[in-house]
């Protein structure tokens, strides 16, 4: 049996009959308390289950395996297909190899190979989905509202790592959540908070945007995708790279927009361009030097730059060819429940996010607490807080950083199999996200 966990705890539970009597080996020690802790056991163990009785051919003293538990969770079908090697001194008329069946009969044993995923990363994600359960886990397709079993737990320790949702970042959260509704449900003067922003982002000693404040249009929307759906929906051919963020795909289904690969396929004149900067699949300059390329093929091109605000790398990107710029703190604050995200753009865009924005319907809270919180956080906070406890964990499990502060890669470069969605990219990374929220808290950290 291969498990892709670590292993805490296993049980055995026999029902034993006339003299019938079990002993259990596991690395050839001999196990008479259960259960057995998980920290006696090795990352591969031989595990034999032997049956005696004081008369071979006594039919009334035999044994069933009755319950088989790893983690709590039953295991015990796993076993009926083992095979039960039969002592034929014993037995000389019997086969000498027979299926178990979870019963024991005649005297002799079962033997299996029992390997667990005891990696120190591993057993942190196992470590955290114990410890930190959400019993309400969003965003997640399938059940918010849980119970902490097995299945939940795995299901968490597996995905422990994978993406950025729900930040906990306490010195920020601080900041607002006693806010009141009263104090919040005023909405802003959208003019005096372009240029406070815009002065906000241009005191960044790790990018700076050139040109940010020649685009003629500004509008407020809930979320980055808000604007890259609007965008892809005026699109007749699309330019994208192949990995990009899942929403993208996930809006393009069923649609009539022609999609062509960035990085690899001749442009289209006159088509629609978007751009992530920086991606953490993709070199940040080679990404930006399409933008030249697009423009002179009259293209529309926007860029979204949801992980600016967590770069690892310094950028200098000049906006005079971009006809549409997306940014939010969704991914370096923890204002998910608001997600307050701004639209630049050259020309007036005919979508309900303009239309909120300028008829004031747009949700207020999560942009009061955004500006409210500018006047206090600079932008390069969340990366100067993180870095060296980032860098320390690089170090601690062995992986290796990328242009993006919160994922990292893997030295060993292990094949990884896409879970979660064909749209979803983000699952060859390695996320710090939990691992710096949870730091002390983590055994070998």
């Amino acid at each position: 049996m291969k498990c892709n966990f670590p292993i805490t705890e296993i049980n055995f539970k026999f029902n034993t009959f006339g003299t019938g009597e079990i002993t259990v080996q596991i690395n050839k020690q001999c196990i008479k308390d259960f259960p057995i802790s998980g920290d006696s056991l090795r990352t591969k163990n031989t595990i034999d289950i032997s049956f005696s009785k004081r008369d071979p051919s006594d039919q009334e003293s035999y044994a069933t395996l009755d319950r088989f538990t790893i983690n709590g969770k039953d295991f015990t079908s796993d076993l009926k297909v083992v095979e039960y090697d039969v002592d034929p001194s014993k037995h000389p008329e019997a086969d000498p190899t027979i299926k178990s069946n979870l019963y024991f009969g005649y005297i002799g044993k079962i033997s299996f190979e029992l390997e667990q995923d005891d990696t120190l990363l591993t057993k942190a994600a196992w470590e955290l989905a114990d410890k930190e359960f959400e019993y309400v886990k969003w965003p997640m397709k399938g059940d918010t509202f849980r119970t902490k079993d097995f299945d939940t737990m795995h299901r968490d320790a597996r995905f422990m790592f994978v993406g950025v949702h729900n930040l906990k970042i306490n010195p920020i959260t601080d900041l607002y959540e006693n806010k009141t509704l009263k104090e919040l449900r005023e909405p802003i003067d959208i003019s005096t908070s372009r240029i406070k922003l815009e002065k906000w982002l241009d005191a960044s000693s790790r990018f700076k945007l050139h040109n940010l404040n020649t685009f003629s249009h500004f509008t407020l929307s809930t979320g980055v995708q808000e604007s890259l759906q609007s965008f892809i929906f005026r699109a007749d051919n699309l330019f994208v790279t192949k990995k990009n963020f899942e929403g993208n795909g996930e809006m393009l289904e069923g649609k009539t927009v022609k999609v062509f690969d960035l990085l690899t396929e001749k442009i289209i004149p006159q088509s629609s361009v978007i751009i992530e900067i920086p991606a953490p699949w993709y070199d940040t300059k080679k990404l930006m030097s399409f933008i030249k390329t697009a423009k002179r093929q009259k293209c529309k091109i926007a860029i979204d730059a949801t992980w600016l605000p967590v770069t690892n790398e310094p950028i200098d990107l000049d906006l005079t060819n971009v006809d549409e710029f997306y940014f939010s703190m969704n991914k370096a604050w923890p204002v998910d429940n608001f997600r307050p995200a701004f639209r630049w753009s050259r020309e007036y865009v005919h979508d309900a996010q303009t239309f909120a924005t300028l008829n004031c319907t747009y949700p207020k809270a999560g942009f009061q607490i955004f500006f409210q919180l500018i006047d206090q956080v600079e932008v390069d906070w969340t990366y100067n807080y993180f870095k060296d406890h980032a860098n320390e964990l690089c170090k601690t499990f062995n992986l290796e950083k990328t242009n993006i502060l919160w994922f990292t890669k893997r030295q060993d470069k292990i094949n990884i199999k896409k879970h979660i969605s064909e749209h979803y990219h983000l699952e060859e990374f390695v996320s710090l996200v939990k691992l710096l929220q949870h730091k002390k808290n983590i055994s070998g950290s």
